[in-house]
C-alpha cells in the first residue's frame, strides 16, 4: 500500500475512496507490474516510484503569474509573488496537518514521497528544491510543484546546459513532466513565448505530454486596448507554431488571477473590462483541470 511519509501526514478527512484507489494501484504496481518489468526488461523506467500524491506541475517565464496562481489555487499565501524573479527552486507544496518546511536533500531522501529519483541530477538540483507542507489548503488530495521562471542567459547561451543553472534544467523538467498528472505552461503579455528556454523546454522536455499539457496566457486583465491583446496573443501563437509540429495549435487559456483583495485588476475604463467574465470562466476551466489531477492519476 501507499505508505505515509514521516514528513507528510495526510489528514484523516483526505483518506477518501480516490486516494484508497491510488494506494491499491500502487500496491499492484509494486507487487506485480514492477517485478515483471524488471524480469522481462520491459519498457517501464527502472526502479520507477510513483509520488505519494498526484501533482500538478507549473512552468512558465518568470513573472508569468505561477506563484500567484498557486496561492489562488490553494486558498492561502504559500509562494512569494513579484515582478522580478523571486524563486530559483522547484517547490513541492503538499497538504498536511501543520505547516512545515524541508530543504531539497530532505525531500529527495524520503523514500515515501516519491522524489528520490531526482538525486540523479546531482546536488546542483537538490540544493534548489524545497518542500512546503501547509494546513488548510483547498487542494487536499494532490500536490503542486512550482518551478523556477524560465529566462534567457546573456549572449543567448543554451540554458538547458548544466553550467547555466548548476543542473540540467530540461532533463529535470522532463522528469517532473513525465510523472505529473497535469502540466500548466504559463505565459504573460510581456513575454509571450519569446524566451529561448521556454521554446526549448517545449521542444525537448514536454514532447509526448500533449494529453496533460495546458497552455495559459495569464494576466490578460492587464491589457488596456484590444489591439495590445491581439498583438500578444498573435505573438504567442506565432512562437508556439515554431515548436509545435501541428497544423492546429492547442487551446490557449486566456485568464487572470485576482489581486490579493479578490478583485480583478481591470478597471471600468479598461477597454477589456467587459470581457472579464470570459477571463473568469477560462480561469475556472484551468482550476477544474488542476483539481482533476487525482482522477487523472487513477
Amino acid at each position: 500500500a501507499l505508505r505515509r511519509s514521516s514528513l507528510l501526514k495526510l489528514q484523516d478527512r483526505d483518506d477518501d475512496a480516490l486516494l484508497e484507489t491510488l494506494r491499491k494501484c500502487t500496491a499492484v504496481y509494486e507487487k506485480d507490474v514492477a517485478p515483471t518489468n524488471e524480469k522481462c526488461h520491459g519498457p517501464l523506467e527502472h526502479a520507477y516510484q510513483p509520488t505519494m500524491l498526484p501533482y500538478v506541475l507549473l512552468l512558465g517565464n518568470h513573472s508569468s503569474g505561477k506563484s500567484s496562481f498557486v496561492n489562488y489555487c490553494v486558498g492561502r499565501e504559500v509562494q512569494t509573488a513579484g515582478v522580478a524573479p523571486t524563486d530559483d527552486s522547484f517547490t513541492v507544496i503538499c497538504p498536511g496537518d501543520a505547516d512545515a518546511d524541508q530543504d531539497g536533500p530532505a525531500l529527495v531522501s524520503d523514500p515515501d514521497l516519491g522524489f528520490a529519483g531526482l538525486r540523479r541530477f546531482g546536488p546542483g538540483l537538490t540544493q534548489h528544491m524545497a518542500l512546503k507542507i501547509r494546513s488548510g489548503l483547498k487542494a487536499t488530495n494532490f500536490m503542486l510543484v512550482d518551478s523556477p521562471g524560465m529566462i534567457d542567459a546573456p549572449g543567448g547561451n543554451d540554458l538547458g546546459a548544466k553550467q547555466e543553472r548548476g543542473y540540467h534544467f530540461e532533463n529535470t523538467v522532463r522528469w517532473f513532466a513525465d510523472r505529473a498528472d497535469v502540466v500548466l505552461l504559463f505565459f504573460d503579455p510581456d513575454k509571450p513565448g519569446t524566451t529561448g528556454e521556454t521554446l526549448s523546454v517545449l521542444t525537448n522536455a514536454l514532447t509526448g505530454c500533449d494529453h496533460k499539457l495546458h497552455i495559459v496566457l495569464n494576466k490578460a486583465d492587464r491589457f488596456e486596448r484590444i489591439h495590445d491583446f491581439a498583438r500578444a496573443y498573435g505573438a504567442l501563437c506565432w512562437n508556439l507554431s515554431k515548436v509545435i509540429p501541428r497544423k492546429d495549435l492547442p487551446r490557449i487559456y486566456t485568464m487572470c488571477v485576482p489581486a490579493p483583495n479578490g478583485d480583478d485588476r481591470a478597471g471600468g475604463d479598461n477597454a477589456l473590462a467587459g470581457g472579464l467574465d470570459d477571463l473568469r470562466r477560462q480561469r475556472d476551466d484551468v482550476l477544474a483541470e488542476v483539481f482533476r489531477a487525482p482522477t487523472r492519476r487513477v
